[in-house]
């Protein structure tokens, strides 16, 4: 119901709607239809209702038409300060951009006459409107110009409104500009500099509540605490997640005691919505740790679970058909929920359910009117089917995964984050890959391959040795994946190469930061080596894919990882019969024996053990274990063969 204050204001909407009806002069009306606006704009400062600011609009654009500039500029930069404000408000349900823009473009004529040495408290007002529509202006378009537009137009506020004599107003300011630091913190170039937009706006939040206290102003100190958890989620990003993760939570649980549902629907669904991201990003920071995993997948299931009922309160408020927009962001941040459960524990339906989440959100968010959350959804839908492409219909949800991959890509290109473009290039590689190990058709996974390898080179524009080392490792593995498989389809020789190369800069990247991965990039260097042996210089790349393998055993021990460690001895071993072609035949043979042999042994000995304790693995290991003795037979063949020839060639 609406408060005395609201229905004051609806009683005069009334009067002045019915006295429309009688003769009067162009001015006349006009007057009426200016003060139709005003009342409409104080119903929308209790009710936010579309209706009502369409009703706004219409009276005002008709009073405008008599208040032209040379006769009545004063009613008119009155009526154009209006028009912004209910173009503003019109942003939050339908084309936000454009409603936006206008708002700007009402308001900053409105300032030629508005100036601030004559009409210094509206010239300030004006000013802070400009800053919050600049702002949310920037997170369609022009991110950083439109946030930098932002900040100027509040510190100029700011310069007129003190804390001495206008404390409402100052607050309000620093509020819009503490949102402005922040967007500008999420555009920033390194976690340096998103750490100090962050920190700029904590800042500017806190001197608002200095202003807004919980026993004067309960609901704007709810505000601020809701707006605070947002700087302390975003900070956490870039250093101390988890302390920052718990003064976002913080901050939420402080504003909730000033917001209920029956008296602040729209506000109280906000602030659950931000209790959800607290709680989802210490869910996934508890995703994230190695040690003790029980007790570290119990409080991530809780964080999750606790998330839900947020989001789901959230959106009890934001229902599709008002709030199409918020209902929207719910829904994308239920995704990303269910995505993190999904890494625990009924991995199927989790997916499934972030699948729908995603795309109820992607029924509002486009390309056109949001592209960071278009981007975000279509990354929830990516990593979704990625996942079930590794358990269950392989070739769809790949398919399904590259077409979400693109679409993101598409409208990262939009807002132009360098890193999150080189990010999404890095999936598009990983899913094209995937594709092309399923194509049936020559022509289909060589599509496939060179995509992939022009996406990594993408993010190889953008990620560099010193400054992104893990980053720039990861794409080059990437690479060579994707080089490797195209090999099998045309220019092999060229494309091992390539390979060869992409892995070898890896290597020498992961030599210095990740034993784990040099050992693993070894590996692969060791397959390329042995695909290349095949094609030219046998003796030299045969060599070199051995002393690859010797090198990744030095890392993947018989204690440290059994399987690890028999998986190459089989590359090993292969990499010696191959030489064998071409080198002391009874020697290589007699070296792959006994690498195949320690390789037999200890997938015998694991496939015992997993029966045992009745692991499906067992199966595996088994499988393992067959495929070395076939391969020692022939070794033991090749061998025996070797020595009848000997003993067969007369003495010299």
């Amino acid at each position: 119901m609406p408060t005395c204050d609201s229905a004051e204001y609806e009683k005069a909407l009334i009067v002045c709607e019915r006295m429309l009806a009688f003769e009067m002069d162009q001015l006349q009306r006009s007057n009426i239809n200016r003060k139709i606006g005003d009342c409409c704009l104080e119903i929308i400062k209790w009710k936010n209702d579309r209706k009502i600011c369409e009703r706004a609009i219409a009276a005002y654009e008709e009073a405008l038409i008599v208040y032209i500039e040379e006769r009545y500029p004063a009613p008119r930069a009155k009526v154009l300060k209006g028009l912004g404000f209910a173009r503003s408000f019109l942003a939050d349900y339908v084309d936000r951009s454009q409603n936006l823009k206008q708002a700007v473009a009402y308001w900053e004529e409105a300032l030629r006459h508005f100036q601030r040495a004559s009409a210094p408290q509206d010239h300030a007002c004006i000013q802070n409107e400009l800053g919050g529509s600049y702002r949310k202006l920037a997170e369609l378009e022009d991110r950083k110009e439109n946030a930098k537009k932002a900040v100027e137009a509040c510190q100029v506020a700011i310069g007129i409104f003190n804390q001495k004599d206008c404390p409402m107003q100052f607050a309000a300011a620093k509020s819009n500009l503490a949102s402005a630091f922040l967007t500008l913190a999420q555009e920033a170039k390194d976690a340096a500099g998103q750490a100090e937009g962050c920190k700029r706006a904590i800042l500017a939040y806190q001197e608002a509540i200095m202003v807004y206290t919980s026993d004067r102003y309960p609901q704007q100190y709810a505000a601020m605490k809701n707006n605070l958890a947002i700087a302390y989620l975003t900070l956490s990003e870039v250093e101390e997640r988890s302390k920052n993760c718990r003064m976002a939570l913080a901050a939420c649980q402080e504003a909730i005691g000033y917001r209920k549902l029956e008296d602040q629907p729209f506000a109280y669904a906000a602030l659950q919505n931000n209790l959800g991201n607290a709680y989802l990003a210490l869910a996934e920071e508890e995703a994230a740790e190695d040690d003790d995993e029980d007790t570290h997948n119990q409080r991530c299931q809780e964080y999750c679970q606790r998330a839900i009922e947020a989001y789901g309160k959230a959106l009890m408020i934001y229902s599709k058909e008002e709030y199409p927009r918020l209902y929207a962001t719910a829904e994308n941040n239920l995704a990303n929920v269910y995505l993190t459960q999904g890494q625990m524990d009924d991995t199927v339906a989790k997916c499934i359910k972030a699948i729908k989440a995603a795309s109820e959100a992607l029924t509002f968010f486009s390309l056109d009117n949001s592209p960071v959350d278009y981007a975000e959804a279509e990354g929830c839908l990516w990593l979704a089917h990625l996942t079930l492409a590794e358990i269950e219909f392989r070739a769809e949800n790949c398919s399904a995964a590259m077409e979400a991959v693109e679409e993101r890509l598409k409208a990262v290109k939009k807002f132009g984050k360098p890193f999150t473009y080189a990010s999404c290039s890095k999936d598009l590689a990983i899913t094209a890959t995937m594709l092309a190990d399923l194509e049936v058709s020559s022509e289909a996974k060589r599509q496939d391959c060179e995509k992939a390898i022009s996406a990594a080179l993408d993010a190889l524009r953008i990620y560099r040795v010193q400054s992104n080392p893990e980053e720039y490792a990861e794409t080059q593995i990437l690479l060579w994946a994707a080089y490797s498989a195209l090999a099998e389809v045309e220019n092999r020789t060229e494309n091992c190469k390539s390979a060869i190369v992409a892995c070898q800069a890896a290597i020498r990247v992961y030599d210095k930061i990740s034993s784990a991965e040099h050992a693993d990039a070894l590996k692969n260097l060791a397959y390329s080596f042995i695909s290349l042996a095949e094609l030219e210089n046998m003796v030299e790349n045969c060599e070199n894919a051995i002393d690859a393998c010797k090198s990744a055993l030095q890392y993947y021990t018989l204690e440290r990882s059994p399987i690890g460690h028999a998986d190459i001895l089989r590359d090993l071993a292969y990499a010696y019969v191959t030489l064998s072609a071409v080198a002391d035949r009874e020697e290589c043979s007699k070296k792959a024996l006994q690498a195949y042999r320690k390789a037999h042994k200890i997938y015998q000995t694991n496939e015992q053990e997993l029966e045992r304790l009745g692991d499906a693995r067992a199966h595996d290991m088994r499988e393992m274990a067959e495929k070395c003795n076939r391969s020692m037979q022939s070794c033991k063949a090749m061998f025996k063969a070797c020595r009848k020839a000997k003993a067969a060639k007369p003495d010299n």
